[in-house]
C-alpha cells in the first residue's frame, strides 16, 4: 500500500482540487486516524466520499478515532483507547493485516486463474 498524505490548502466544502482526487484514485484502503484535538475531519469525510466514487470498497476503510468523534458512515470504526494505547495499535495492526489479507488472497487467486489459463493455453497447443 502506498501512502496518499492529503493537504488541506482547498476548502471542505468546494469539491476536492484534482491533486487530491488524482491522489484518491484506485487506493487499495483508505485509513483515517482523528483525534478530538484535530480541526480537519470535514476535509476527511470528503476525501472518504470521493475515494468512495472513485471505487474504493466501503469494506476497504478503516477509522481510529476518538471517542468524540462522529465516525464515518462506512468501513471498520476502531476507538483510540487513550488509557492503553497498545491496544489501539494491537486492533488498528490486525485491521490492517486483514486488509492486506484480502489483498494477498486476492493476489493469490489471480495467480491460480493465470497459472490455470496459462496451462490450458500450452495444453490447447498439443
Amino acid at each position: 500500500m502506498d501512502p496518499v498524505l492529503s493537504d488541506r490548502h482547498w476548502t471542505p466544502n468546494d469539491a476536492p482540487p484534482a491533486r487530491i482526487v488524482q491522489g484518491l484514485k484506485g487506493l487499495d484502503a483508505f485509513v483515517a486516524i482523528a483525534t478530538s484535538q484535530g480541526s480537519h475531519i470535514h476535509w476527511v469525510n470528503v476525501e472518504l466520499a470521493e475515494a468512495i466514487k472513485l471505487g474504493l470498497r466501503p469494506e476497504r476503510v478503516v477509522s481510529v478515532i476518538d471517542s468524540e468523534i462522529r465516525p464515518p458512515t462506512t468501513g471498520k470504526v476502531l476507538t483510540i483507547n487513550r488509557a492503553d494505547l497498545s491496544d489501539t495499535i494491537a486492533k488498528t495492526a490486525a485491521a490492517l493485516e486483514q486488509l492486506q489479507l484480502e489483498r494477498s488472497e486476492k493476489n493469490l487467486l489471480a495467480g491460480l486463474v493465470l497459472g490455470g489459463l496459462a496451462a490450458l493455453l500450452l495444453a490447447s497447443r498439443e
